[in-house]
């Protein structure tokens, strides 16, 4: 029994130290270039990440980011087009929140030169050498809120590659209905097994939200822009086995994308709500 034990601890404490390493070399890429068509008349003079939200208010970007900063994520890459100016003057190049976390920030920007799409805004960043695809990413975009520890999404991603070869972890949320892409999950390995993009019924649900490494080469060759990864890579993934899926609750997740979302986001204590998923 002893024994046993011993063996748990070594392993637990590997997958820790392989997740640390994995989060410190991370480089988040945020998908900010969306006009907020939505949200108007919000975005009219401000470009939908920049609006601020919460008890304490803040950008919404900010808010998305947090988690990741948190964690430990200090690289970031934030595909912009609409409002590019206004973002780039508020994060800068990572100065703000490099004082603010008390390490050194980096903040860098692709930008869309037209509506080139999550995927292909991505394609681009690789292109322009801004993304390294050697390097491990987690994409998301910048106007969704996940309360979720990112270094325990890193260890279930290590974990899911050793175990069934998963090359890529797509994040679901569970438990309510909405019309948005979502998947078929196999319940013992989380195996994505199907994806059908906005059905209405009830099932895990997408949150736009990824974990990989070397797969981000993929994006290299996607066939047409503009293009969402839901476009053709989740369906090469799911061909060749290797999605897997890392799993929150709804109320993990705060997606803003209407005028009500921003109503119920302004009463919400967001670091609080972001700090929660740590206990």
């Amino acid at each position: 029994m002893v024994f046993i034990s011993s063996i748990f601890n070594k392993l637990r404490d590997s997958i820790n130290s392989e997740a640390e390493k994995f989060i410190k070399s991370t480089t988040a890429i945020i998908n900010a270039g969306g006009e907020g068509v939505r949200l108007r008349p919000y975005t009219l003079t401000q470009p939908k990440p920049l609006i601020k939200v919460g008890l304490n208010p803040k950008p919404l970007m900010y808010w998305a980011m947090l988690p990741l900063l948190l964690s430990g994520v200090s690289n970031f890459v934030i595909t912009v087009r609409y409002g590019k100016e206004a973002i780039e003057e508020e994060f800068g190049k990572g100065e703000k929140l490099s004082k603010e976390f008390n390490r050194a920030i980096k903040v860098d920007y692709v930008e869309e030169p037209k509506p080139l799409g999550r995927a292909g805004s991505i394609k681009l960043g690789l292109e322009e050498g801004k993304i390294d695809s050697s390097k491990p990413a987690v994409i998301l975009n910048a106007s969704d809120i996940l309360a979720i520890n990112f270094l325990d999404l890193a260890k279930h991603h290590i974990l899911q590659r050793v175990r069934y070869g998963f090359e890529v972890t797509q994040v679901y949320a569970s438990g309510y209905k909405v019309q948005y892409g979502i998947g078929k999950i196999h319940p013992t390995t989380g195996q994505v097994l199907e994806f059908i993009e906005k059905p209405e019924r009830f099932e895990p649900t997408n949150t736009a939200c990824y974990c990989l490494q070397e797969r981000l080469n993929d994006f290299k060759y996607i066939k047409k822009v503009p293009s969402n990864p839901e476009d053709e890579l989740i369906h090469k993934w799911i061909k060749e086995g290797i999605l897997g899926a890392y799993i929150i609750p709804y109320e993990k997740l705060i997606s803003i994308k209407f005028e009500a979302d921003l109503e119920k986001a302004s009463k919400i204590d967001l670091e609080k709500f972001i700090k929660d998923s740590w206990i």
